[in-house]
């Protein structure tokens, strides 16, 4: 009793301390070393976030999703957890991801209307920001469990209770969608608590794992299949839900996974199965080779492997003529800045000067240099064939005649001593050589310097969205080439849906976009409804990776639905209110 009093004691003095202002609880003092690191650390957020140490401020939510898929599958844990308390004066609490209170099982009334005197009921909210330290929002802010007890609670009136919770995880996700938490007066805590909450924690997120549909349970058991049998980066792309390995998720960049994700929904709509190369927004470039999983007649997902083509075995061949170039799409602008690059271009082409082209990928660049000489052969080098194949790419340079063209792509992700014998190879020739350079705008990388020293003019293209005038004839040209000798066209709406999208991917990824428009309207007017659902945002925000699935699973749901929120509400397993608010929230049109 002494030693719990001499505890009491120890946290009182630390927060007076911090509360006046003198921080002794940085980890690097010694004072008060019994104040846990994760208690001290909220304790200081909830002093920078304003939180009041004298009472409860909770705030309350009219309209909260009761019957949502956590709900139903914590229920029967919380049964099970409810019987175990039973003798013990205790609550066990369920809250969403935002700390708000959705199930409230009382083992006597007596601690239920003590708990309400603090608003810790249904409807209620207990993030860290409103209420200071407590076994719901600290979690939510640790991201683990915790073991809250009395005088580690910030604000006064909750120092009477401790409280253990625990995080709930989407295991296919990995996201938080709520805590499991139990809660009673201070002098009836026991560690035993914690033990419970994560243990009951566990078994809701194996529900959540059986609840799944059963096409998304079939592409997560060929992902794991998959994921078992290889070292390489694995990713399993889904209507709702991206999973990743290890491996994956360290391969690539944020950015470059989100425009992963959303080109292998693309492809998961038209090919059974791939082995296709992808120019991703920070210029690198990748292998896909996966395959779709159907369940039935409903395609779940696709499984693909992923792999850098520098370290792939696989290159393409070093040779490539100029086929199925976007030509006149990509050079039909306006935009004086495009303009000017590609008069660059042909004036430095039609003087026999080598002449190097920036800019993002995707955003034309090898079209410009090889239209210049549309007379020649144009045989395409990437940077991967000459770390791959150094030799086929001397001898390509070395037999080419004067009406072969070589465009040397992507020469930023050159390897310092690959650029130096690749310079030093050309100027061994003795003759020149018509070479033309593509590279990356998208960074801060830029050449090597001896390859800089091979070109005597540059020229920078403009991304496409810094030229979205120039959309109705890029568009129209596109749809000209996609759909020959049939009359398409896009809707205002539509026009107004591609304006707003940030085109990350720029000409290729409208060209992707339109084709798979294309696919759903053959003919006719192309509405806004027919663009894929990763355009049918006016965000221009970046979003998480799971806000892209929740804003694509909504899209995709009121198309379905045919514009009906009722019906794409009831088949998201949403209350009209909160797919109201989303809708709002990523700026989705009807």
């Amino acid at each position: 009793m002494a030693e719990m009093s001499d505890r009491r004691l120890l946290l009182a003095s630390a927060r007076a301390d911090l509360l006046d202002g003198t921080d002794l609880l940085d980890a690097r003092s010694p004072a008060h070393p019994g104040v846990p690191d994760h208690v001290a650390a909220s304790w200081r957020r909830s002093v920078a976030g304003g939180v009041h140490p004298d009472g409860v401020e909770s705030p309350y939510f009219e309209e909260l999703d009761y019957g949502s898929r956590l709900v139903r599958c914590a229920q029967p844990v919380i049964e099970q957890l409810s019987e175990q308390i039973a003798d013990v004066p205790m609550c066990v609490a369920l809250t969403d991801n935002r700390a708000r209170i959705l199930v409230r099982r009382d083992s006597s009334h007596g601690i239920g209307r003590i708990l309400d005197r603090v608003s810790f009921a249904k409807g209620f909210g207990y993030e860290e920001g409103d209420v200071g330290t407590n076994g719901v929002g600290t979690v939510l802010e640790f991201g683990e469990s915790v073991h809250i007890v009395g005088a580690e609670h910030f604000v006064d009136t909750l120092q009477s209770f401790a409280c253990a919770g625990a995080p709930v995880r989407d295991p296919f996700t990995g996201r938080i969608e709520g805590v499991l938490d139990i809660s009673c007066l201070s002098d009836h805590s026991t560690p035993i608590m914690h033990s419970l909450v994560r243990s009951a924690a566990r078994r809701i997120e194996h529900n959540l794992v059986l609840d799944r549909d059963q096409a998304q349970q079939a592409l997560f058991d060929v992902y794991s299949r998959v994921d078992s049998r290889t070292r390489d980066a694995v990713v399993a792309v889904g209507a709702r839900f991206v999973v990743a390995n290890t491996a994956m998720r360290t391969l690539l960049a944020a950015p470059d996974q989100e425009a992963l994700h959303d080109q292998v929904r693309f492809m998961t709509q038209r090919h059974a199965t791939v082995d296709h190369e992808l120019d991703l927004p920070s210029g690198v470039r990748v292998r896909l080779r996966g395959s779709t999983v159907t369940l039935g007649d409903d395609v779940a997902g696709m499984v693909c492997l992923v792999t850098l083509l520098r370290e792939a075995g696989s290159a393409e061949p070093i040779l490539r003529p100029a086929t199925a170039l976007p030509g006149r799409a990509a050079a039909g602008s306006s935009s004086p800045a495009w303009c000017a690059a590609a008069s660059t271009v042909r004036r430095a082409v039609r003087a026999g000067e080598t002449v190097l082209v920036l800019g993002e990928p995707g955003s034309g660049r090898f079209t410009v240099l090889a239209s210049a000489r549309p007379e020649t052969c144009v045989r395409r080098i990437e940077a991967a064939d000459v770390v791959s194949d150094p030799d086929a790419v001397a001898r390509s340079l070395t037999t080419a005649g004067p009406d072969v063209t070589h465009v040397l792509c992507n020469i930023d992700q050159l390897p310092e001593q690959t650029a130096d014998d690749l310079v030093e190879r050309l100027e061994g020739l003795g003759r020149p050589v018509a070479l033309l350079g593509a590279t990356s705008a998208a960074d801060d990388r830029t050449p090597r310097q001896p390859l800089l020293a091979l070109f005597r003019q540059s020229a920078t293209l403009p991304p496409l969205r810094h030229r979205t005038a120039d959309l109705p004839v890029l568009t129209r040209e596109l749809l000209r080439d996609l759909a020959p000798h049939r009359e398409l066209q896009l809707s205002p709406e539509a026009f107004r849906v591609l304006g707003r999208h940030r085109w990350p991917g720029n000409i290729r990824e409208l060209r992707d976009v339109l084709a798979d428009a294309v696919a759903r309207r053959p003919v006719g007017v192309i509405e806004a409804g027919d663009l894929p659902a990763h355009c049918q945002s006016s965000s221009r925000s970046t979003l998480r990776q799971v806000d892209r699935i929740e804003r694509d699973a909504i899209v995709d749901a009121l198309r379905q639905a045919r514009g009906n929120r009722k019906a794409a509400a009831a088949a998201l397993g949403l209350a009209r209110s909160t797919l109201y608010r989303k809708i709002r929230h990523y700026g989705i049109t009807d």
